[in-house]
């Protein structure tokens, strides 16, 4: 983070208009931020999560809309806007500080990754099983390294997950991208 840090100071201190002052300091500012809260390590994960072209980035993840609720109305300064999912399925978290509202309704975030996926590239898959269940074991068993994968389950494309950030392992059918 050092180089960046250099050259978003470099730019600030020699800019070629105001603008780039004002906008170098809000980066250096993050910067700053992310260093004295200790989010290196939560941030390289981020990282590591994009560059992995791996599916939206979520926070958190519930068997249940129910444990989502709660943990929604217990958390003290929920993050908004973020990606949480329930039962597997995106949703978004949203809340208002000042009226202190608070929702998670679904989202077409994953819906909309597939799509863009699909098109990118052909989803040849690494492991082929019968059922769900026998899915879900092997991919639970896999090591961390791997973001995603392409299976077949029945027949049928799915895309593995891994979130490391939440150490939480999902499997989406492809055709969640038309909807289904």
């Amino acid at each position: 983070m050092d180089r960046t840090k250099r050259f978003f100071e470099k730019l600030r201190d020699e800019p070629e208009s105001g603008e780039e002052v004002a906008q170098s300091q809000a980066i250096l500012d993050a910067i700053h931020y992310i260093e004295s809260t200790g989010q290196q390590g939560a941030l390289a994960v981020f990282q590591e999560h994009v560059e992995a072209n791996a599916p939206p980035y979520v926070v958190a993840a519930f068997d249940t809309r129910e444990a989502a609720e709660a943990w929604l109305a217990s958390h003290p300064h929920p993050p908004d806007p973020a990606n949480v999912l329930i039962a597997n399925e995106y949703h978004d978290v949203v809340y208002d500080r000042e009226t202190n509202i608070r929702r998670l309704p679904r989202n077409r975030a994953l819906k909309w990754y597939l799509a863009e996926l699909q098109e990118k590239e052909s989803p040849v898959a690494v492991a082929s099983f019968e059922t769900r269940e026998a899915a879900d074991a092997w991919w639970r068993a896999q090591p961390e390294s791997a973001r995603r994968a392409w299976v077949r389950v029945g027949g049928q494309p799915y895309l593995a997950a891994y979130y490391l950030n939440i150490h939480h392992r999902a499997l989406f059918p492809l055709s969640a991208a038309n909807g289904h």
